[in-house]
Parts: structure tokens; C-alpha cells; sequence
């Protein structure tokens, strides 16, 4: 039972260690259909993208049928329009898009 206890703590801590950051401005936003096979998905950019996983370009990607994705999407559009920097914290996998990494959260960051 420890060895388990053990395990499952170094999992959700080492999951959280090597998910990406990233902050900025956003330089990027473009909806991909999900060539057919997939929901559309949002993928963007921001600024920096550091930690990310090994799956992961410098993007970010997330899915658009889901509420929390629709959410995303309208904070992301928002903050372009203001010209507002974001903070994102990234889930530390590629399952939106292959190459891109998923975020955990987005937050609009206040100066």
C-alpha cells in the first residue's frame, strides 16, 4: 500500500513538473476542423512556452466541443482584442493535437 502511495504521488507531482508555462501576448489563434476525424480544434500561441512536454511545439491546442473549451476560446479572443497578455498552464499532454500542448487553465493576466 505504500509503494502504491508513493507512486501515485510521484505521478500527480511529476505530472505537474514537466507541464509547460507559457505568457504573453497572443500571436496566434487559428480553428482547425479536426480533419474529419477529430472535434475542431483551437490551436494558439503565446510569447513564451517553456517546460513543455516532449510531444509539444511551442503551440497550444485544445478542443472547441467542450464548454471549458468554449470558454477558453472566448478568453483567448477577448484577450487579442485587448491586446492583453495571458498566462497558461499546460496539462503536460498532446491528445487536442498531436504536436501541441493542452492547457490546463488560461488565465487573462491584469497589468
Amino acid at each position: 500500500m505504500k509503494t502504491l502511495l508513493t507512486a501515485l504521488i510521484f505521478f500527480f507531482v511529476n505530472t505537474q513538473v514537466v507541464a509547460g508555462d507559457g505568457s504573453g501576448l497572443i500571436t496566434r489563434i487559428y480553428v482547425h476542423d479536426g480533419a474529419g476525424t477529430k472535434a475542431p480544434v483551437v490551436m494558439f500561441n503565446v510569447e513564451t512556452h517553456t517546460g513543455q512536454p516532449e510531444c509539444s511545439s511551442h503551440e497550444w491546442a485544445f478542443e472547441l466541443e467542450t464548454e471549458v473549451g468554449k470558454a477558453m476560446y472566448a478568453l483567448l479572443l477577448s484577450a487579442a482584442s485587448q491586446n492583453k497578455p495571458v498566462v497558461v498552464k499546460g496539462a503536460n499532454h498532446c491528445n487536442a493535437w498531436g504536436d501541441r500542448e493542452h492547457p490546463y487553465w488560461i488565465s487573462l493576466a491584469f497589468n
